[in-house]
């Protein structure tokens, strides 16, 4: 399936981001007249579409292409990437990494890029990409980005184990999933950043809850991704309408993956957690996810660079 015919579903709602924040217009009543100002700022700049948005490099668009052509081969991945020795080192090192190493280390792409598949290789490249769009100048903001892409990271290792839990999902695919889920706050504390650098952290804090899941709607839309990762976004949003499937998805993975995420998972009523009943993990299960995939964890902190 192409990129074009993977969003199709949302092709009707690429020129509506901001009615999707129609509701937030009546917030500023309750917000201080700084936080008010910001938030007419930055409809405005929805309604103009002048708020910059991250450009994925053209080598990222690329890779995607030959991820989704089922003739691409590995040499073709070879010889693209081969022409960007950072992302070249990159990839060689995951692969040399415990996620994938079978007893005998890699030094070259031809090696690298059929140890770790062409679907996971663009979830790496993408780690990668994101990694460098999380630069700011304001401390505060700076802190906080830190805090989102350690989050998003820990997230995603989260949802590349509970995708193994169902053979029809791609733990690759959920991970990746989980990486850009909350990826709407990047472009707004940028925007911060830039125009707003002696902002507060709770007109901060604000900002991204009013508009960071419309924003990564039109971030994922604009990157080509998959509706299947799109709807993770969608549902937050009330955008997705009602599930048919019994099968569970990368929503209910993305959902899980954040309330493991917490700091005491003991107290989550798991058995109220309709994520946790479609990929078959019992309450017991969950409190004790991460004993009992240590060693996946392991692995995959390792493939993401968590500490």
């Amino acid at each position: 399936m192409n990129s074009a015919q993977n969003t199709r579903r949302y092709l009707g709602k690429r020129t509506k981001l901001t009615d999707t924040c129609c509701e937030h217009r009546d917030l500023p009543q309750t917000m201080g007249s700084k936080q008010q100002a910001i938030v007419v700022e930055v409809l405005a700049a929805l309604d103009a579409d002048q708020l910059d948005l991250p450009v994925l490099p053209e080598m990222v668009f690329k890779i995607q292409e030959l991820r989704d052509d089922p003739n691409s081969s590995n040499d073709q991945f070879v010889e693209l990437i081969s022409t960007d020795l950072a992302l070249s080192l990159y990839l060689i090192k995951a692969a040399n990494s415990a996620a994938f190493f079978s007893g005998q280390r890699v030094g070259s792409l031809q090696e690298a890029i059929p140890r770790l598949g062409h679907r996971m290789l663009y979830s790496m490249v993408m780690n990668l990409t994101l990694t460098k769009l999380f630069i700011a100048t304001s401390p505060l903001i700076k802190q906080k980005l830190k805090e989102l892409w350690a989050r998003s990271r820990i997230v995603a290792a989260n949802c590349y184990v509970l995708a193994q839990k169902k053979r029809y999902l791609k733990p690759e695919d959920a991970m990746l999933a989980g990486l850009v889920c909350e990826i709407g706050a990047l472009p707004l504390y940028l925007y911060a950043d830039r125009h707003h650098p002696e902002l507060d952290p709770e007109s901060l804090d604000t900002l991204i809850s009013t508009f960071s899941s419309p924003i990564s709607f039109r971030l994922l839309q604009s990157w080509n991704f998959p509706d299947a990762i799109i709807d993770v976004v969608a549902d937050k949003m009330n955008m997705r309408g009602v599930v048919q499937s019994d099968r569970a998805d990368y929503v209910d993975v993305v959902m899980m993956a954040n309330l493991q995420a917490q700091t005491d998972t003991q107290r989550v009523a798991w058995t109220n957690v309709f994520a946790a009943e479609r990929l078959g993990c019992y309450p017991g299960d969950c409190k004790n996810f991460f004993i009992n995939n240590a060693k996946y964890f392991e692995e995959t902190n390792g493939m993401l660079n968590i500490a």
